[in-house]
């Protein structure tokens, strides 16, 4: 039980969440930005308002859960 513990926890490095949580966050941001800086003035972007409200925390989650374990690895001495 012990290496499948290991290799569930070693599976992913804290630099891989970090680089997938900004890229979630970026996924979110930036459609709905380039819409409000090139899209119509009268429009309403409901959709690219609600991929923004549910990506960007999301994303903003994984970098979190990447900081975590980042700072838990320093203070454990692994290698990041």
């Amino acid at each position: 039980m012990i290496d499948l513990e290991e290799k569930l926890l070693t599976r992913w490095s804290a630099r891989k969440f970090l680089i997938a949580g900004i890229f979630i966050a970026a996924i979110g941001y930036l459609p709905l930005q380039l819409y409000v800086m090139f899209g119509p003035r009268d429009g309403n972007p409901i959709g690219l308002g609600l991929l923004f409200i549910t990506a960007t925390p999301v994303g903003l989650g994984v970098v979190a859960i990447g900081l975590i374990k980042l700072i838990v690895g320093f203070f454990l001495g692994r290698r990041i």
